[in-house]
């Protein structure tokens, strides 16, 4: 009998206690895709100078007909939402909330060739390789330039909705796009 009344004032007194405020996750809001697969009129060999002077980039192959170039970036958990949105929790940027809650890192792998068509012009094609991580967790969303990632989290927040994405700003190539045009 003592078990039942236990039990009951238990149940009476969780019953009256308020609800923890439900977590709410808004996905990323839909951006325009860039062009990373494009044709400018300029020589390959102009468009490779230009590449060679943007910080970190080195070429990793070299032919007639194919140049291709490599950057690795590394960014600060304090600038990773300048390059990618997740949403956001709560009305606070989701990727500043991971970052907050469990530290986050952010590794760019950019990849740009250039293929000579002509004496005058150049076929390119851009893309950064995007691996956001959860540094606590270890959750880890990777895609690519004009593709999300939408991935189910291993314990979400109480009340929130399991499911998170996240997709290029396109800052990057967009910079590397602008140089090539000057």
């Amino acid at each position: 009998m003592l078990k039942i009344l236990v039990s009951i004032s238990i149940l009476m007194l969780l019953s009256c206690q308020e609800q923890p405020d439900k977590n709410i996750y808004t996905p990323p809001l839909i951006q325009n895709q860039i062009e990373n697969n494009f044709y400018i009129n300029r020589e390959a060999k102009e468009l490779s100078k230009k590449i060679e002077k943007i910080d970190n980039f080195k070429i990793q192959e070299s032919s007639d007909s194919l140049v291709k170039f490599q950057a690795i970036n590394e960014i600060a958990s304090e600038k990773i939402s300048d390059f990618i949105d997740c949403g956001t929790m709560n009305n606070e940027v989701y990727v500043n909330y991971i970052n907050r809650i469990f530290d986050s890192s952010l590794k760019i792998k950019t990849i740009v060739e250039i293929q000579p068509l002509d004496i005058f012009s150049s076929k390119i094609n851009l893309v950064s390789d995007y691996v956001f991580t959860s540094i606590e967790t270890g959750t880890r969303w990777a895609f690519k330039t004009n593709e999300s990632k939408m991935i189910l989290v291993g314990t979400p927040a109480y009340g929130a909705e399991p499911y998170r994405e996240c997709t290029s700003r396109n800052f990057l190539e967009s910079q590397i796009i602008e140089e090539l045009h000057k």
